[in-house]
């Protein structure tokens, strides 16, 4: 229940406390806030291509990262095969597993 105390609001519907409309104002003092636009910010140049890996017992690695300089020019995504198959017998190394070998290897659709 609105009291005596409430200076003027209004509510817009009875049974919600929460829609109370603004006193009424004189047009010439509302004075509506402004927001600036976000501007897009550029794409960044990435360091990495992502990768999609497939192996033999048909497993699946996805987003494998390969610098930018592993990969492109007339060898295409070859070198980066050879930087996954790195990263493998690293991860093969430490986790005392054999490595699998690689079946396919696509770039990510990110």
């Amino acid at each position: 229940m609105l009291g005596s105390g409430d200076a003027g609001w209004t509510r817009t519907r009875s049974c919600h406390l929460w829609s109370l409309a603004y006193p009424a104002l004189p047009a010439a003092r509302v004075i509506l806030p402004t927001m600036s636009k976000r501007t897009k910010s550029k794409p960044q140049e990435r360091g990495y291509v992502l990768f999609d890996v497939v192996y033999e017992d048909n497993s699946r690695a996805s987003n494998r990262r390969v610098p930018i300089s592993a990969v492109g020019g007339l060898d295409g995504d070859e070198p980066a095969r050879r930087v996954i198959e790195e990263q493998d017998e690293a991860i093969a190394a430490k986790s005392g597993r054999p490595r699998l070998s690689i079946k396919q290897l696509t770039r990510s659709k990110v």
